[in-house]
């Protein structure tokens, strides 16, 4: 048996090997191989880009009128697709351009010039294609991930904070401004690497500018009462609160508001996620508060005052990671 990989002749074959490699893990992961046998005996192997939906990969066939690959799934046909790595059995075969398969792939790359007559073959999973995660698996790795990646992500602007405490005041708000962008990445990083395996068509990367965007977002929030304290002065102690409540709420809802736009996308009727997320973080920050606050005392020692900040970080990380991850858990059964 011979074995063949179709391409052009720049592009596919380095693909192919990349796609081999531990490199792959920097590439979108729709972009996989696919491999299946001819009708004249040669393995066929080619890098895709695939919408995928639990047990579903939908591959475009673009310009189908000049492929041939596609024709070997006008008749269902099995092959192999790689994913993380190893291969998985799977059975392919020409979807119809109003499909189910359709509509998943246009959902996921909205933007894909995709023409009303585009050919689609979509990929169901046989009994070697590694189910989603669910339930309780996918609570206790979003709770160890996700916490530990907010308590990391957390750490930036707590020091960054302390550094330029006696820095000019625009100075430290463009700080803190670059590190709670950091502290967004950081936390979106971990969340898409549990998500990637509950939720495959959720574009990472988007979730990660958009948690990013949205920890800056509550940063400016939080920071605008004292940056702008001498602007209050004269206004009404009801204005003030009005005002006040609607920063806030604004502030706790900016990254569940942000991660949404990008949810909606894989996961539909997803909107409670800025609930969901607006109450963690409510807690969150409770927590910190009620444990750090009254252990933290004048002339304490630095060491010791790094250390409760670090035990208060590290609740809160694992309060607002238990709230969000037990949402999942209830939304993805």
């Amino acid at each position: 048996m011979t074995t063949r990989q179709l391409g052009s002749a720049h592009s596919a074959p380095p693909m192919v090997r990349l796609l081999r490699t531990p490199i792959r893990h920097v590439l979108p992961r729709s972009v996989l191989l696919l491999r299946y046998v001819s009708a004249a005996g040669a393995t066929i192997i080619l890098p895709i880009q695939a919408a995928q939906d639990d047990k579903l990969l939908v591959v475009l066939a673009g310009h189908a009128e000049d492929k041939r690959w596609w024709r070997h799934f006008r008749d269902a046909a099995p092959a192999q697709v790689c994913l993380d790595g190893e291969w998985h059995e799977v059975i392919g075969h020409v979807a119809a351009a109003d499909s189910e398969a359709a509509s998943l792939y246009r959902r996921r790359f909205p933007r894909a010039p995709v023409r009303d007559s585009a050919t689609f073959v979509e990929f169901r999973g046989g009994p070697g294609m590694p189910a989603s995660l669910r339930g309780r698996s996918l609570f206790m790795r979003w709770l160890t991930t996700v916490t530990a990646g907010e308590f990391t992500g957390f750490a930036v602007p707590a020091v960054t904070g302390a550094l330029t405490a006696r820095a000019s005041v625009t100075t430290g708000i463009v700080a803190i401004l670059i590190a709670g962008a950091v502290e967004g990445t950081v936390l979106g990083l971990s969340q898409a690497a549990v998500l990637r395996h509950a939720l495959p068509s959720l574009p990472a990367r988007r979730w990660v500018a958009a948690t990013a965007i949205g920890a800056v977002l509550a940063y400016v929030m939080g920071m605008l009462p004292s940056s702008t304290a001498d602007r209050w002065t004269d206004w009404p102690p009801a204005v003030l609160a009005l005002a006040g409540s609607v920063v806030g709420v604004a502030l706790l809802a900016s990254i569940g508001t942000a991660q949404w736009l990008v949810l909606r996308t894989a996961l539909p009727r997803s909107a409670s996620w800025i609930a969901t997320t607006a109450l963690a973080w409510l807690i969150g920050l409770g927590v910190f508060l009620g444990f750090a606050t009254p252990l933290w005392q004048p002339g304490q020692p630095l060491a010791l005052i790094v250390a409760i900040g670090a035990g208060g970080g590290l609740l809160m990380a694992a309060a607002t990671s238990a709230i969000t991850g037990l949402a999942l858990w209830r939304r993805l059964p």
